[in-house]
This record gives structure tokens, sequence and C-alpha cells, in this order.
């Protein structure tokens, strides 16, 4: 995707700002707490560096139009990507049980990753009702992005498979076993899930708090299913029938789309 090519000086402000919070923060971490050099770095990528980077694309907003494919394969490399590598520093001696990928039976699997997926949905049609109440329109941001045609819905149910895979490993399997020691896992969850929303701040002010709400409920799955497989299933789940089969039931106002309503960046799921 094309970036416009004079960047906001505002922007290049920002990105200054948030590497130098995120290497005090690497420092910090890694001086103060018991957790390893690589951990401190990627944890800080985790919690620090991209939400920076995703809020930061927010401005861009009126500045191009986004076309879907695109966006969505982009996002389906950066979410494999980020998965891998959150693999390949979180597995390290301990293996797939570091990063929360223990084996479950498939019953377990079902039950759990079915349960949360309707959890996860009826908090979405919460704020949806929510929305309706104070009178608020969803994100044209997130209108925009969804899927019309055949091939575009395709790609977006791998896009969502890719969004649960990466994100569930990055978020849930290897942050919060990492952050534990140093802030309890109370204290884990609360954070994972506050940048989990904050990572989806193109959806507005709402779609974070609902974000972050349903993170939290991935995140007690996780913890007390012992697994991060059922976390996985649910979050591919959510969003494929959130974005596939059912959006018309989560957005039923519908909005005027222009160029300056669509925000050139990557759809975080």
């Amino acid at each position: 995707m094309n970036f416009p090519e004079a960047i906001p000086g505002s922007l290049r402000q920002w990105a200054w700002g948030g590497a130098i919070v995120a290497l005090a923060m690497q420092l910090a971490v890694y001086f103060l707490t018991e957790i390893q050099f690589a951990d401190s770095i990627l944890i800080v990528v985790l919690l620090v560096g991209l939400p920076i980077v995703g809020i930061g694309q927010i401005p861009l907003i009126r500045e191009a139009l986004s076309e879907r494919l695109p966006a969505y394969w982009s996002s389906i490399l950066s979410l494999l990507g980020l998965g891998l590598i959150t693999c390949l520093v979180g597995m390290r001696e301990a293996g797939f049980a570091a990063i929360g990928l223990e084996r479950i039976s498939l019953v377990r699997l079902l039950s759990w990753g079915f349960g949360l997926t309707v959890v996860g949905l009826a908090v979405s049609f919460l704020f949806r009702s929510i929305e309706t109440s104070l009178q608020l329109e969803e994100s044209k941001i997130v209108r925009a992005l969804l899927p019309k045609t055949t091939e575009e819905k395709g790609v977006f149910a791998v896009l969502s498979v890719a969004a649960g895979f990466g994100e569930e490993v990055a978020y849930r399997g290897y942050a919060i076993p990492v952050l534990t020691p140093a802030t309890g896992v109370s204290g884990a969850v609360i954070i994972t899930s506050l940048i989990f929303g904050l990572m989806h701040g193109y959806q507005g002010a709402l779609g974070i708090v609902r974000t972050m709400t349903i993170g939290g409920i991935l995140a007690l799955g996780f913890l007390i299913s012992g697994s991060l497989w059922p976390c996985i299933l649910a979050h591919a789940l959510v969003n494929i029938i959130s974005g596939i089969a059912i959006p018309r039931y989560l957005m039923p106002t519908e909005g005027s789309i222009s160029a300056e309503d669509v925000v050139r960046c990557e759809p975080q799921l």
C-alpha cells in the first residue's frame, strides 16, 4: 500500500517520541525485572511499538483510500510474521508449552472454542446495543474494510485465521506468561487486554473498549482452559462471523463512505 509521500511532521515526531519511549521501557524492563534480554525487546515491541504504529496511522484517515484485498494480504503476512517471531522468541528451551500451545482434547477444544465464540459475539451485540442507545455509528473505516465480493470474503477468512494465530500467540500465549512474574496474573491480563484494545484504535473509542473486553475474555479462557488453541479458534470464528456472516446485524446503520473517511492502514483483527 502506498503511503502519502509527505508524512506530516506531527507523525514524524510521534514516531521519534515512540522510539525513545520504547527504548527507555526496554532498558527498564531488562534491568529492573528478571525478564531476559530477547523477551524485553519483544515484549516492548508488543506493548509499546505496535500500538504506537497503529495509533500513529489514524491521522492518515483523510489522506487516501485503501483497497481491501491488498490490505488483507499485507495484514495476513504481518500477522503470520508476528506469530512466527513470537514463537521463535517465546519457545526457546521450553517448546510450545511456553507460548500456551498445550495439547488439548478435541472435545475441550470445541467446547471452549465455541463457548468463547458465543461470549465474544454476545459482547459485540452488547456494544452494538450501546452504540444504538447512544445514537453512535460504527467506524466508517471498519465498514469500508468489510469484504464485499466472494473473493474478498475468502481472503478475509484467511485474514481472520491469521489474526487468530498471530495475535493470540503474541498477546495471550506469550505476553501473559512473560509479564506475570513482574505484574501478577491479573496485571498481565489487564495490560495485554488494554494494549489489544489500543491496537484496534481505528475502530474508534467504543471499538477499543469492545476489543479490550473481548481480549480480556480470551485471556481468561486461555488461563482457565490451560491451552491457547480454543482462543485461536474463537478469535478466528468471531472475526469470520462478524465480518462475513452477520455484519449487517452488528452495523445496522449504513453511513456514506468516501475517500476521506478511509484510512490507508492494515486492518488489525
